[in-house]
């Protein structure tokens, strides 16, 4: 996938250049030990009639769902649990195990500790990186090890020249980034302090830029973040 970003670099220039996802090497495959390849299928584990709320709402209490579970076995389908599903629709349920035909969109916000502290509906967020105000290059800086032990990277994109102009742009800001053996916070707003959003109501994402060169070649990568990875706090028992 290929998209136009605006950047500006530490001199105050800024350029549309293209982005692309940054190309993976394909995965490890995986195969039983007599060679055979293996492939991932799903299986239906139980009919909804038999999952815990169903069979919870039967009840008057937990100790009369227990002596159903060892009188008659009920949450066990012999002819449906274990048979391979093959194609499947996704649908959504409610908390009466019954489809869902409308829904709407609820923000949930959690804190650190994965605490819900707040429900509000959603705002409208446009995305910025090719809009009227470029990314731009901050000039704050974080070692590369130090990015790789503080920051879950989620998504990487290779910044590519459309011309000869912007080859010089990009190339000299890898060469800089080379350098100093860092990453480059970049982001959006006059002073880059907004974060990066790809698509309309998307992610906010922290930017870090990468560059490597190599003779008259050069590697410029944009790395994304929403992330941050902490010490846990120890906890006394």
């Amino acid at each position: 996938m290929s998209r136009w970003v605006r950047l500006r670099d530490g001199r105050g220039r800024d350029a549309r250049v293209r982005m692309t996802a940054a190309q993976r090497k394909p995965g490890v495959r995986l195969q039983a030990t007599d060679g055979r390849r293996v492939e991932a299928a799903r299986f239906i584990k139980t009919p909804l009639p038999r999952m815990y709320g169903a069979l919870r709402a039967r009840c008057a209490d937990d100790a009369e769902l227990a002596e159903l579970l060892l009188e008659e076995d009920p949450e066990i389908d012999l002819e449906a649990a274990g048979r391979r599903t093959g194609q499947t629709d996704r649908v959504l349920l409610g908390s009466d195990g019954q489809v869902l035909y409308a829904t709407g969109e609820v923000e949930v916000v959690c804190d650190r500790h994965g605490v819900e502290v707040e429900r509000r509906l959603p705002s409208d967020t446009q995305a910025n990186v090719d809009g009227d105000l470029p990314l731009v290059w901050t000039g704050r800086t974080v070692p590369r090890a130090d990015a790789a032990r503080r920051y879950a990277f989620t998504r990487d994109y290779q910044l590519r020249h459309v011309d000869g102009l912007t080859y010089d742009f990009l190339f000299a800001m890898a060469a800089e980034l080379e350098r100093t053996d860092a990453l480059m916070l970049v982001g959006a707003g006059t002073q880059g302090a907004d974060p990066v959003i790809l698509e309309r109501n998307g992610l906010p994402y922290r930017g870090f830029l990468e560059g490597r060169v190599d003779g008259d070649r050069y590697l410029l990568v944009l790395h994304l973040s929403h992330l941050e990875l902490t010490v846990p706090v120890e906890v006394s028992l």
